[in-house]
């Protein structure tokens, strides 16, 4: 039996573990307002407002959203993503560590001058690589790799904010269309109430025909609004169909004469920009993408430097029929791969990824910046909305009054019914508006609160679990 030793290694490797790549660095402008411009009447908060949409004491709406949060496909798929990406990052964590692999060669021939003698020969070992981090690579794409992974994370939080939203705002819309069916109604009565008046003095030689085919053009325009109406209803039901992952059609509110606009049951709140900003799963993805792009220019950078590759083999050969073996072999060799010319291709790949890193940062600003409009705009339209409704609901009040008068005094042959029905047409638009911004309102109101909405952006946090891909105790550190 053989033995042989083969090593090949470099002298002065120890001298390269001092080539290494430089932390990397991007300028960010990060800069926030101490205060929002629109918050003179609404409260501030220290924390977040969490669940919501709880605060509209609605129990239909509060189990749509818990089953868009389970249910919904998009945030399903982004689940599935994330358990990709954290598999990812396992497999960069396995760069740093050594790779086995095993192989067996083994070939039968035959003597036939001997008889048919069967003759076995062949090798098997095992090989194995090793690269040790001399330059700093490898642990650059693992870290590049745990930011992904978290930028992931907050993606998922992200979806769901956006996905609370939409459920809230396509309920409020559904509840509208219930609410302008029951108003659509109030409003047939009363113009019906017209005709019949007007009919009645027409039969009487009262009022000219002209009035009755004025009323009754007026009641048909109003009765034409009605498929229009429970059109929008069901492409609102459509919506929250597919947002809690069923098909068109399966959600079925039905329609009732007490549906009411959802009504927040306190003052809205705010958080200040800086918890805003710390804490909105959007802001944080894209801070951590921006931390893994400029985590990749270190990447890019150790392919300027030399690396280090360590290929060994342990091979045992043999050659009889028995199939002992005869030699046994281990080679252990050192590859130093140094860049000498490449005509600056290894250069333009840093440039590349620096751009990419500076295009990060700006895509973390333009978050922040889309964050306080959201705020501001939604700020902004809530006071503009309470003033309106506070002047329509003194509209409707007037016009009410003015109609009332005016129909007593018609019955008496004291007003024009052109005076009638104009102030019928007022009181109707006045409703209308009423009706439309209490909608508005709730909207505002959402869009608000899903502008503060941190989530689940702290994984952290109790019931914030589910969104990870992988278990809570096997998260990348």
């Amino acid at each position: 039996m053989i033995y042989k030793f083969k090593f090949t290694l470099l002298a002065g490797i120890s001298l390269l573990t001092g080539c290494a790549i430089t932390p990397q660095s991007v300028e960010v402008d990060d800069s926030i307002p101490k205060s929002y411009i629109t918050a003179s009447s609404i409260d501030t908060a220290e924390q977040d407002p969490g669940q919501w949409w709880l605060g509209f004491d609605d129990e239909t709406l509060a189990e749509l959203v818990s089953a868009a949060q389970s249910d919904n496909l998009g945030i399903r798929e982004s689940l599935a993503r994330l358990s990709a990406t954290y598999e990812l990052t396992r497999a960069a964590r396995s760069d740093l560590l050594p790779t086995f692999d095993g192989f067996v060669d083994s070939r039968i021939g035959s003597l036939l001058s001997s008889g048919m003698d069967v003759n076995l020969t062949g090798s098997a070992g095992a090989g194995f690589t090793f690269n040790p981090d001399i330059n700093g690579q490898l642990d650059a794409r693992l870290e590049a790799a745990e930011e992904d992974y978290i930028a992931a994370e907050f993606g998922v939080a992200n979806l769901r904010r956006l996905i609370a939203e939409s459920v809230a705002l396509q309920y409020v819309e559904l509840r509208r269309t219930g609410a302008r069916l029951a108003l659509l109604q109030s409003t047939l009565d009363l113009q019906q109430r017209t005709l019949e008046i007007v009919e009645a003095r027409y039969a009487a030689g009262l009022s000219p025909k002209l009035d009755v085919d004025r009323t009754r053009a007026d009641l048909s325009r109003t009765r034409a609004q009605q498929s229009i109406i429970l059109s929008n209803r069901s492409q609102a039901e459509y919506s929250l169909a597919v947002l809690t992952g069923q098909l068109p059609g399966s959600v079925d509110l039905g329609t009732s004469e007490t549906d009411e606009i959802p009504v927040f049951s306190s003052g809205p709140q705010i958080v200040l920009p800086a918890n805003l900003i710390r804490r909105r799963p959007d802001i944080q993805a894209a801070e951590a993408n921006l931390r893994a792009a400029v985590t990749r220019i270190g990447v890019e950078q150790a392919d300027l430097l030399p690396s280090l590759r360590l290929p060994g083999q342990l091979s045992a050969g043999f050659g009889d029929v028995s199939g002992t073996a005869d030699e046994i072999s281990l080679s252990l060799s050192a590859l130093v791969d140094i860049p000498i010319l490449d005509y600056g291709r290894r250069q333009a790949e840093v440039d590349a990824q620096r751009a990419r890193a500076e295009a990060a940062a700006f895509a973390y600003r333009a978050n922040i910046l889309t964050a306080l409009r959201e705020v501001e705009s939604a700020l902004v339209e809530i006071e503009a909305i309470k003033i309106s409704l506070n002047e329509q609901l003194e509209s409707v009040r007037s016009s009410e009054a003015a109609y009332e008068q005016l129909d007593a005094l018609y019955r008496e042959g004291l007003a024009s019914f052109i005076d009638v029905l104009d102030a019928q047409r007022t009181l109707i638009s006045s409703r209308e508006s009423i009706l439309a911004t209490e909608a508005n309102l709730a909207s505002a109101i959402i869009s608000l609160y899903a502008a503060l909405d941190a989530g689940c952006a702290d994984v952290s946090m109790e019931g914030c679990e589910s969104i990870r891909g992988v278990p809570a105790t096997d998260t990348p550190t």
